[in-house]
């Protein structure tokens, strides 16, 4: 093996396993001063250089000139000096070139475990910095083995990991099936890297929708929540940064185009896209089914919403399990009721025996947010007064005047009954 052999090969290694040049040429300087160490002793000096645009490697030796020599490793004679070079002296220093087909075997092969050693540690190194940098990222791999515990995936450069539980629900592998994941972990290990994927994450999601949805990387259309149940339902908020674009049609695509190829890849998993709204009851109408909510109160103190839907609406409206509403109160982060028209109606002719409904002056919807908001009689809102009012939305200043006065009024006239 001679210098030009080393760094070809060497190079092969650099651009097959990412690592970095320098690196690649430290690992070769190092590993030839083992190799002089083994051949000539540790206690002498040698200097070592690569040439990184011909990749030639030089190895000098240096030995010292004596008189009398005590160690032929370190020393040479003055006569045997002045041979090589007739104006040397005694205490000169005499600069000996080797190379690499000049050592013996064993010296050959502490070159070489040290550079198999240093180039697996600097790989592992390389493995590490790279998944690091790619979690919460997509990686596409293959499946190579599968136990009653984890997925393992083939991803080139290692072996990864997707344990049961970050799979997606009701989903089957088979060897060789080539599979999407998100990297949710990379852990340092004793080998390489352990790097963990996850096809369960509401992080794949989000990934499926960058990759397939242009508009989101470029940012003109911005995923503002995602829900999820695997294998069963999700919801997605977005939202438009640019007025020309309809952010629920650039996430579905012509003709569905694009969601299908997610649905597809989230094994028929049922999504919901919902443009996102400011307005805390708007987006949640949306979000619970677009055109199904008859009325909607909210209570700001305690973040929850009722819902009022089309009694023929109500099993979609509430879904398999309350599923929807699960996936609805997460997404919009309020605590949400819902309940069919006709309930609505005979509570609300039960509200009719409250004394509130009595008074006259206030319309019927402001009677309907004073017992929404905790007021159970016309001597509660006039013990919560105006600053308790006026937490109520909808309600201004003005109105809260018209119902203390009218409040006022009913009291008045029911004195001593």
């Amino acid at each position: 093996m001679d210098s030009r052999e080393i760094i070809d090969s060497l190079i092969d290694i650099e651009q097959a396993k990412s690592i970095d040049k320098q690196a690649v040429i430290d690992v070769i300087v190092e590993g030839l001063e083992k190799a002089c160490i083994k051949q000539f002793g540790k206690d002498g000096k040698y200097i070592i250089t690569v040439n990184e645009s011909t990749g030639e490697i030089s190895i000098t030796r240096i030995i010292m000139v004596v008189k009398n020599v005590s160690d032929e490793k370190y020393e040479i004679g003055i006569e045997e000096a002045k041979e090589i070079d007739d104006t040397i002296k005694t205490g000169d220093e005499l600069e000996e070139e080797l190379r690499i087909n000049d050592f013996g075997r064993l010296a050959i092969n502490a070159m070489k475990q040290h550079i198999t050693s240093e180039l697996l540690k600097q790989e592992r190194v390389s493995l590490f910095n790279d998944f690091s940098d790619k979690i919460d990222s997509l990686v596409n791999g293959s499946v190579k083995k599968i136990n009653r515990r984890m997925v393992f995936i083939n991803l080139n450069r290692l072996e990864a990991i997707m344990p049961i539980e970050e799979t997606i629900p009701g989903e089957r592998y088979r060897l060789g099936q080539l599979i999407k994941a998100v990297v949710i972990e990379v852990r340092q290990d004793k080998g390489d890297p352990r790097v963990i994927l996850s096809r369960k994450s509401d992080k794949f999601l989000r990934c499926l929708l960058e990759f397939e949805v242009p508009e989101i990387e470029e940012g003109s259309v911005v995923i503002k929540g995602i829900s999820r149940v695997p294998g069963l339902k999700s919801k997605i908020a977005v939202m438009s940064t640019d007025d020309k674009i309809d952010p629920v049609g650039a996430c579905v695509g012509v003709k569905g185009s694009r969601i299908r190829t997610i649905i597809k890849e989230l094994n028929n998993e049922h999504i919901d896209i919902i443009q996102w709204s400011y307005d805390p009851i708007i987006f949640t109408q949306r979000v619970i089914s677009p055109g199904v909510v008859i009325r909607a109160f909210k209570n700001d103190e305690e973040k929850s919403m009722k819902l009022v839907v089309k009694d023929e609406s109500y099993d979609r409206a509430i879904g398999r399990e309350n599923i929807n509403v699960k996936l609805a109160s997460e997404l919009t982060g309020w605590e949400i009721e819902v309940i069919n028209d006709s309930s609505f109606k005979e509570s609300e002719r039960s509200d009719e025996m409250n004394p509130i409904f009595k008074i006259s002056g206030i319309t019927e919807n402001i009677k309907e947010k004073l017992i929404e908001n905790g007021f159970e009689t016309p001597e509660d809102v006039i013990e919560g007064g105006e600053k308790a009012l006026s937490k109520i939305s909808g309600i201004g200043s003005k109105k809260i005047k018209k119902i203390l006065e009218s409040i006022n009024d009913y009291i008045e006239s029911h004195k001593g009954e």
